[in-house]
């Protein structure tokens, strides 16, 4: 379950201890019942102890951060004299996390309403007076179309930015679909438990990966085990549910992070395993977002016609580029593939458009500098850092909640759909923390999210696919069920779209 009324969730933590803050300035933006809050420092002062991190559930009504402060109106507020101090200012408490709104709440727009609101400079006041129709009570395109159309300044804007351009007739989204004929996915033999991660390990983040990440195990590969290994076996699965042979296929896709040689791609190596000599086939590299990027790209061969029936496939190893002493990746990764059949067929399970953006801005937060033009091979035998996965752990949650709730958010209004009317989310599984942040965000239960972390780990690309081929394997949906495909990834890349079952 998520974070309930009586609890918050820590989306973003702005200070850190030691830092000096004014009266007013933003500590931390917490989220709480579908509401977005801004924590205001109460007083001028420095930050001597925070309690909770980003990401951290906290009940209502704990203390947040502790504050050094010469403003005598906190004195109420003033820690047990019992605690030592460490500076003449007086040590006093933050208020306890509240539920009450901050003066100016933060607005809940879904993307679309957003660039609306500032094409026709609707101002924010009467926004607040819409109520929202959209995921978590969000004011939606429409929403704020349907405002715009009763005020003679929004009519140009109405006209031109209004239903039908926010809001796709359904018909002709049906047009783009194509079925998803079967799937399947693959895992190594071996698993790797915390308790064997955490004999290498030290550091606070090796105490507690449960509750860090939702990470139980994973299993990674071993003798006689291979990325074309792990594909091959999710294809046969994928091709065996689709009723169709190897010879069937046209095209083959196959995103990774890494293949099991820089030449030829995966993708060569899993056709030749396939027995398909003459296949079109090739590599896609989208990090994370990897298999939803070339869903997309097999969706849109086959419309083209430059395909008839494509094999979807990711297959990823990323336990062979993690740091097995570093406790912020240690933990993460595991291996394993998924494969999808895509095929021109009515009927069936239904692949509607997938909307593919990212932010490069934040390219820096999860890298793997080795292995590539500028540094091909290492330059000393004792320095392996740049050819392990290094990640920002505090960045990735921040913008991996705000990135998956949008493009969710984007996808429903794409479809005319409510959070209600969603069956399942099936997330890439990179963190359990961050996808009950983005359950709350978009007001979807959790137990709607597929998730999987818990039993495979994050396995990059692969995870959509597995997660995905997990729950149709245990049963979970039922036909005409509504299912959301989303994925944010390394580049920053970012991923989703509708599968109807």
């Amino acid at each position: 379950m998520g974070a309930t009324v009586s609890e918050m969730t820590v989306i973003d933590l702005r200070i850190e201890v030691a830092q000096r803050v004014a009266k007013g300035e933003v500590l931390a933006e917490l989220e709480s019942d579908k509401s977005v809050f801004e924590l205001e420092a109460p007083c001028d002062g420095k930050i001597s102890h925070i309690f909770g991190g980003a990401g951290e559930i906290l009940s209502v009504g704990s203390p947040f951060v502790r504050i050094e402060t010469l403003d005598t109106s906190m004195l109420h507020l003033k820690a047990l004299a019992s605690e030592s101090v460490t500076s003449s200012e007086e040590i006093v408490e933050e208020s306890p996390l509240s539920l009450r709104p901050p003066a100016s709440p933060v607005s809940k727009l879904t993307p679309k309403a957003r660039k609306l609101a500032e094409v026709s400079g609707v101002s924010m006041e009467a926004i607040h007076e819409i109520e929202g129709t959209g995921p978590g009570g969000r004011v939606t395109g429409d929403d704020l179309a349907l405002l715009l159309e009763r005020t003679d300044a929004g009519q140009k804007v109405a006209s031109r930015e209004g239903n039908g351009a926010l809001r796709r007739n359904s018909s002709a989204l049906e047009t783009e679909t194509v079925c998803v004929s079967g799937i399947g996915y693959s895992v190594p033999q071996r698993i790797l438990s915390n308790d064997e991660i955490r004999k290498n390990v030290r550091g606070e983040n090796s105490e507690d990966p449960v509750r860090l990440t939702g990470i139980r195990q994973r299993y990674v590969i071993g003798a006689g085990e291979s990325v074309t290994s792990l594909g091959l076996h999710a294809s046969n699965k994928a091709l065996a549910a689709a009723s169709l042979r190897a010879r069937d296929i046209d095209a083959i896709i196959v995103a990774t992070v890494l293949a099991d040689e820089p030449i030829p791609g995966a993708a060569s190596d899993l056709a030749n395993a396939l027995g398909l000599g003459e296949a079109l086939a090739f590599d896609l590299n989208a990090a994370c977002s990897g298999w939803l990027y070339a869903l997309e790209v097999g969706r849109s061969f086959i419309l083209a016609g430059t395909a008839r029936n494509v094999l979807v496939v990711t297959a990823e190893a990323p336990s062979r580029i993690t740091n097995k002493e570093d406790p912020d990746t240690a933990f993460l990764f595991g291996d394993g593939a998924g494969a999808a059949v895509l095929t021109r067929d009515t009927g069936g399970h239904r692949l509607h458009r997938h909307q593919l953006s990212g932010d490069s801005r934040f390219a820096h937060a999860i890298r793997r500098q080795g292995g590539g033009a500028l540094q091909p091979v290492p330059l000393s035998e004792e320095n392996l850092d740049d050819f392990y996965m290094k990640m920002d752990g505090g960045l990735i949650f921040k913008k991996a909640t705000i990135a998956f709730s949008n493009i969710i958010d984007e996808t429903l209004e794409r479809h005319g759909l409510t959070s209600g009317d969603v069956s399942w989310v099936v997330p890439h599984q990179a963190n359990a923390r961050i996808l009950k942040a983005v359950s709350k965000r978009v007001g979807i239960a959790y137990d709607r999210f597929v998730v999987t972390v818990d039993r495979f780990g994050n396995t990059s690309a692969a995870s959509v696919a597995m997660a995905l081929a997990w729950a149709a394997e245990e049963g979970l949906f039922e036909k005409g069920d509504k299912i959301v495909l989303c994925s944010v990834g390394g580049g920053l890349t970012y991923a989703a779209g509708l599968m109807v079952w």
